[in-house]
């Protein structure tokens, strides 16, 4: 059930819905309430407007009420190497959900070279994701070339392994997770102070770390 939908000129006095949002409030949501809550995810309120006049297709909302609403600045940063995307896409809800700030992509040695991204039909995911949830704001979605230049950017982050050195992940707010089968002899040299392991005996896929890693940050 969605928390509040999604318009980019909540807070204006008088909207119009129409197109794609006209259609998913009146004909998938089948709308019976005269008041809808919308957000603009920039400001970190809702709004309520009153449908004033329904269409064929679109619909008049005036507002008659907005409220702030107060979330924690989401601190969680994954550096995750790029994997089946479509594998992965279906992670993005829980990650979002979690409160990760920003995901960040890279090619690893390991990773498909082939495997592309597409921003686009990520950020309607993650979109949907807040809207149901409720986060009044939306992941954000970066890609690197490699893991050099992850290193060069985000100096304090740490990369996840399974090995003996135990840290406590709560003092740490970027992590790096490999692609399927881990680090390649060469990224293992290049993160070697930066390496921690899990209390686990079992070894974790991709996406299973990811949303462990920002479980535990909560």
């Amino acid at each position: 059930m969605l928390q509040f939908l999604y318009h980019k000129d909540s807070g204006e006095k008088n909207i119009i819905l129409d197109n794609q949002a006209f259609h998913h409030v009146f004909n998938v949501r089948r709308q019976k309430d005269s008041i809808l809550i919308l957000a603009n995810m920039l400001d970190s309120k809702l709004y309520s407007y009153k449908i004033l006049q329904v269409g064929k297709k679109q619909a008049t909302l005036e507002l008659i009420d907005s409220k702030s609403i107060k979330q924690n600045s989401p601190k969680t940063h994954i550096i995750q190497a790029i994997i089946d995307m479509n594998e992965f896409s279906k992670t993005l809800p829980y990650l979002n959900e979690l409160f990760v700030e920003k995901i960040t992509f890279f090619y690893s040695d390991f990773s498909q070279r082939n495997e592309k991204i597409n921003i686009e039909k990520l950020h309607k995911i993650l979109l949907n994701s807040s809207m149901q949830c409720g986060r009044l704001s939306i992941m954000k979605i970066e890609i690197m070339k490699n893991l050099n230049e992850v290193l060069n950017i985000y100096r304090d982050s740490i990369a996840l392994d399974f090995n003996d050195n135990r840290i406590n992940i709560k003092n740490h707010n970027s992590f790096i997770i490999g692609a399927e089968g881990g680090f390649s002899k060469n990224e293992r040299e290049l993160l070697k102070d930066r390496l921690f392991g899990i209390d686990n005996p079992l070894i974790m896929r991709a996406k299973t770390a990811s949303i462990f890693v920002a479980a535990n940050k909560i």
